[in-house]
C-alpha cells in the first residue's frame, strides 16, 4: 500500500469547496482521509499551501492557436464569422505549423492547472480526428465536432464526443432537430453558441419572436455557450431545464461583444462554468479567466463577496465534473486523489478570504504540483 500525507494545508473539500485546515492522506491513488489539525506521523509540509480541484476549461478552440492576435482591429463577425479571418488562417497555414501551435497550447493549459477541456472543433470529421491525435495523455480532451454540412453530420457524430453548433442558423430548422435527436440517441453532448452578440439576439427576437436561449432549449442541449446578451428570463428558463451555461468573459470583451451577465446566472441559481474560447484571442489560462470574471462580477454588483467568489471557483473546478463525466470527483474521502497544490507565495499571503483571494490573485507560478490518481504529473 502506497501512502502519502500532505499536511499544514488549506483543503477545498467536497462539492461546495468547504475549507478544511489540516491534512490529507492518499492511499493507493485514493483520498483516504481529510482531517483538521496535524497528522500523527511524518508528512509533506505544504506550509499553508492550498489543495483544490484541477481546472476544467469548458469551452475552447485550441486549433486557433495558429492565429494569435489576428482579431485586433476587427469586429467579432470579421474574426469568427462564417467567412472570418480565423477560417482563412486555418485553411492557409501548413498543417505542421497548426500541429506545433496546438501542442504548445495544450501543454500550456496543463501547466496552468487544467486537466480537462471541451473543444468546439471545426473542420468536420477530419478536424475531430486531428485534435484526437494531438490530445495529451495527462489531460482529458472532450471534442465536440462541427459538421461542415448536414451530410457530414453522421461521420462527425461517430468520431466526436458530441456536436458543438456555431449558431442556431448554421442549419435549417428540420436539420437542427435531426442533429439534436441523433446526438441524444447516441448519448453524446450537444452544445450551441447563443446570444453571443447583441445583433444575433435582437435579430432572433425580431424575426422569430424568441431569443436565442429560448430557441436553443427546444433542442434540449447539454449546455449553451456565451449567453452574453441573455436576459433574466433566459437564465430562469435555463435553470428550470437544468441546462448550464458556459461563460467566456475575456474572449467576449476582447472581441468587443460585451461582458457576460454572471450576476443574472447567480440570481437565478443557474448552473454555469467557464471557458476561455478562442486561443487566437486569449491564452487558455483559467487563473486569468477567473480573475477577469471576478472583476466583471464586481463591476455588476458591488455586494459580491465570499459566497459569489466561491461559486466562481466552483464553476471552474467541480461544476463541470458531472457535465463532462470526468474520471475524478471533488476532493473527498473515497474519491480519486486528483487535485492541484498551490504554494502560498508572496501573492497569496495575508488573504482575508480564501475564495476571493484565490480567484483574484492565484497564478500558475503558485502551482507546486498537480496530482492525478495520487501521482504527480
Amino acid at each position: 500500500m502506497v501512502k502519502q500525507v500532505l499536511s499544514n494545508a488549506i483543503i477545498l473539500e467536497g462539492e461546495e469547496l468547504d475549507v478544511t485546515r489540516g491534512y490529507l492522506v492518499i492511499s493507493d491513488g485514493v483520498v483516504e482521509k481529510i482531517s483538521e489539525g496535524s497528522p500523527p506521523g511524518g508528512a509533506t509540509n505544504l506550509k499553508h499551501g492550498f489543495i483544490l480541484p484541477p481546472f476544467v476549461n469548458a469551452h475552447t478552440h485550441v486549433i486557433d492557436s495558429i492565429a494569435k492576435e489576428l482579431y485586433i482591429g476587427k469586429t467579432q463577425p470579421e474574426v469568427v464569422g462564417p467567412s472570418g479571418k480565423k477560417f482563412e488562417a486555418l485553411s492557409s497555414r501548413p498543417i505542421k505549423d497548426i500541429v506545433a501551435a496546438t501542442r504548445a497550447t495544450l501543454q500550456d493549459m496543463l501547466h496552468t492547472g487544467t486537466l480537462a477541456h471541451c473543444d468546439f472543433r471545426e473542420g468536420g470529421a477530419t478536424g475531430v480526428s486531428l485534435l484526437k491525435q494531438l490530445s495529451l495523455t495527462a489531460m482529458k480532451s472532450i471534442i465536440l465536432g462541427r459538421p461542415s454540412n448536414f451530410r457530414e453530420f453522421p461521420r462527425v457524430l461517430d468520431r466526436a464526443d458530441g456536436v458543438g453548433l456555431p449558431s442556431l442558423d448554421a442549419f435549417g430548422p428540420d436539420e437542427l432537430k435531426e442533429i439534436a435527436q441523433q446526438t441524444h440517441h447516441a448519448n453524446k453532448l450537444l452544445a450551441v453558441h447563443v446570444a453571443e452578440t447583441k445583433a444575433a439576439q435582437k435579430t432572433s427576437v425580431e424575426q422569430i419572436g424568441a431569443g436565442e436561449v429560448e430557441r436553443a432549449l427546444e433542442l434540449n442541449p447539454s449546455f449553451v455557450v456565451h449567453a452574453t446578451h441573455a436576459v433574466a428570463q433566459d437564465f430562469s428558463l435555463l435553470r428550470k431545464k437544468g441546462v448550464p451555461v458556459v461563460f467566456c468573459p475575456r474572449a467576449n470583451n476582447l472581441l468587443s461583444v460585451g461582458s457576460p451577465p454572471i450576476h443574472l446566472a447567480l440570481a437565478a441559481r443557474t448552473g454555469f462554468c467557464f471557458g476561455t474560447d478562442n486561443a487566437m484571442v486569449c491564452q487558455p489560462n483559467m487563473f486569468e479567466e477567473l480573475s477577469f470574471a471576478w472583476a466583471c462580477l464586481r463591476g455588476s454588483i458591488a455586494s459580491a463577496g465570499s459566497d459569489e467568489a466561491r461559486e466562481l471557483l466552483r464553476a471552474a473546478t467541480v461544476e463541470p465534473i458531472k457535465l463532462f463525466d470526468l474520471p475524478w470527483g471533488p476532493i473527498a474521502k473515497g474519491e480519486r486523489a486528483t487535485f492541484m497544490v498551490l504554494a502560498r507565495g508572496d501573492n497569496l499571503l495575508n488573504l482575508s478570504d480564501v475564495y476571493a483571494g484565490l480567484i483574484n490573485r492565484a497564478r500558475s507560478d503558485n502551482i507546486r504540483a498537480i496530482y492525478a490518481n495520487g501521482e504527480i504529473i
